[in-house]
């Protein structure tokens, strides 16, 4: 979306925040920044692509295996999606149910009564209903708990990891994948509060204290780690499922991604050359030239217009 006027955006935006993009980048106008900051917009929806393929392909993985293991004690529900949640909950393995409750039960507060009253919906939700009402930072919570036999679901769950046998998943194993979750939450959060994605902060191991990734402290840095994150994202997705991952790496969601994190992209937003407006008959002499380019083209023929975006094309 391309800005009217230039100093009513900045405003409404906030100043201290383009400003961030000018320190940063090095840029000397507003526009340029602003630019930056419409750049960032494409990357943050380029990332969230693979986050939301992710999340539903790993939560879906657990559920199956979660309600293997607890099946003997379903309420509802087959042996590969029942209420596994709730065996959990009166174990205690869950000890805050608040998330899963806001589902599966309706809270009322009684007259004179601080604490409100629970009750269970009639009939109950499907088990599916409230996994997928779930966050995706419930699965790292979930998964710290402890007295659950997680060599045994991670192994099943994870049926396209390297690992041979469920004796990999030793705590070791476990705290490494807690921190690449833990970094899918952080960036989800990210996007979801429109911050900037080529912020990253130093990254230590939990167990072991090493550095993992340091600070990133020029553009340069923050492009190199927006395409590791990425290639973590495709290995944690490639454990879940390898098809699922040739599904991602094979679309136009990661073709336009390789192009978003190019200096040929940057300096098209820098300059605020988010598109051509080309008529149909142009496009049609130039199209070889428009894909060599990859600058993105607004088709126009008549009354409508298209978009060709790098990547999608």
């Amino acid at each position: 979306m391309l800005p009217s006027n230039i100093a009513s955006t900045v405003e409404t935006i906030s100043p201290e925040r383009i400003r961030s993009y000018r320190n940063y980048f090095n840029v000397t106008t507003d526009e340029e920044a602003l630019g930056l900051y419409l750049w960032n917009d494409a990357l943050s929806a380029a990332f969230f692509k693979i986050v939301s393929i992710l999340e539903v392909t790993f939560r879906n993985a657990l559920h199956r295996e979660l309600s293997h293991e607890y099946h003997p004690h379903k309420n509802q529900g087959n042996v590969f999606d029942n209420d596994w949640y709730e065996s959990l909950i009166t174990q205690r393995i869950i000890w805050n149910p608040k998330s899963i409750r806001d589902i599966t039960h309706i809270s009322s507060r009684q007259r004179g009564s601080r604490n409100p009253v629970l009750t269970a919906k009639s009939p109950a939700p499907k088990p599916g209903a409230v996994v997928a009402g779930q966050t995706f930072g419930f699965w790292p919570y979930l998964i710290e708990r402890r007295n659950v036999n997680w060599q045994k679901i991670l192994h099943n769950a994870l049926k396209d990891h390297f690992s041979v046998n469920q004796s990999y998943w030793d705590q070791v194993a476990i705290d490494d994948l807690l921190l690449r979750l833990k970094q899918v939450c952080e960036l989800r959060n990210r996007i979801a509060h429109h911050e900037p994605i080529w912020k990253f902060t130093r990254i230590i191991h939990r167990s072991s204290g090493n550095e993992i990734y340091p600070a990133a402290r020029t553009p340069q840095d923050s492009i190199n780690r927006m395409i590791e994150l990425n290639k973590r994202l495709v290995r944690l997705l490639s454990w879940v499922s390898e098809d699922r991952k040739n599904d991602y790496l094979n679309s136009h969601y990661k073709r336009h991604f390789d192009w978003l994190v190019t200096d040929k992209a940057i300096d098209s937003y820098k300059c605020l050359k988010l598109r051509e407006g080309w008529k149909l008959s142009k496009v049609k002499r130039e199209l070889r030239k428009i894909l060599a380019n990859g600058t993105p083209i607004e088709v126009i023929h008549k009354n409508n217009a298209s978009m060709i975006i790098p990547g999608v094309i």
